[in-house]
């Protein structure tokens, strides 16, 4: 069976009204493969850089096939009507350092990165606001790091762009049909080479 280490913020993890795809992802693939992932939110990239090493000491390392991992939505953030919480060249540099230290703690898995997802900008209150041009923006970035890098791709931005708003539980997380949605889209990455 696959082992599949789950890394990624409250789409992955679930909030208040939301599953999050995780469990979605472990259920779905009971007895073909073992789905680990921290038990928090693993919010922005240097917060997944800083805490990375105390989720993968709860797993064999080694026997890791498969590191499915996203940040983007805390990095994107503008609290009170300031900057991004990153900004986009710091985002980048974040993604690579990432990257390095899921290849030092799991050194026989493949990564594959998810691009963030899709919010309905007018359900937003402007204190704690993301906007889907920038998220847009910061998944290009994601892009060119992730191609640099020779990492794949999951491209959830477009799987829930074309939600209806009764797949989100609010205007950022999703109820538990888009998180099913989302978690297939998830499988299909992580089997994609048996395809």
């Amino acid at each position: 069976m696959k082992n599949i280490f789950l890394i990624g913020d409250s789409i992955r993890f679930g909030a208040e009204g939301s599953d999050g795809y995780g469990i979605h992802v472990a259920q779905k693939l009971a007895g073909k493969a073992n789905v680990y992932a921290p038990e928090e939110n693993c919010r922005f990239a240097q917060y997944t850089l800083r805490y990375l090493h105390e989720w993968a000491s709860k797993v064999d390392k080694d026997s890791i096939d498969i590191v499915h991992w996203n940040n983007g939505l805390w990095d994107t953030l503008r609290l009170f009507d300031d900057e991004p919480l990153t900004d986009i060249e710091t985002y980048g540099v974040m993604l690579k350092r990432v990257y390095q230290r899921i290849r030092l703690l799991f050194p026989n898995a493949k990564v594959i990165f998810a691009l963030s997802t899709a919010v309905i900008e007018q359900w937003a209150k402007p204190a704690f606001f993301r906007c889907n041009s920038e998220i847009r923006e910061y998944n290009r970035k994601a892009r060119e790091v992730m191609e640099e890098l020779g990492v794949e791709v999951n491209d959830l931005y477009t799987v829930s762009a074309g939600f209806d708003p009764s797949f989100h539980s609010d205007w950022v997380h999703f109820g538990t049909e888009g998180c099913k949605v989302l978690a297939d889209a998830v499988i299909k990455a992580c089997f994609k080479d048996e395809e």
